[in-house]
């Protein structure tokens, strides 16, 4: 089964996008340590991360490089910033 690590601090669009993942059989973990993202990470091992950008304390930049410093694992930003400027940051 994969393991995606979701990343979401709004309850309402985690709670959901944890539904559908776990309802087509996924094994997701949600995080719940803002400040630690990397505990979670570490623990679960996921396959995928849904990461948010605009997260409590480091925003999902942050969090993106620290994860890319110890793993190859794909991330996908979920946001609903859409302007370029964010874009270009999630890309890089």
């Amino acid at each position: 089964m994969y393991r995606i690590l979701l990343v979401e601090d709004d309850n309402v669009i985690a709670s959901q996008v944890e539904k559908h993942l776990t309802a087509w059989g996924y094994e997701v973990r949600r995080a719940t340590d803002y400040q630690n993202i990397l505990a979670d990470f570490a623990a679960f091992q996921p396959h995928l991360v849904l990461l948010d950008i605009g997260l409590p304390f480091f925003n999902g930049y942050h969090w993106c490089a620290e994860i890319r410093r110890q793993s190859k694992a794909p991330i996908l930003f979920l946001s609903s910033a859409s302007d370029n400027m964010n874009i270009v940051m999630a890309m890089n």
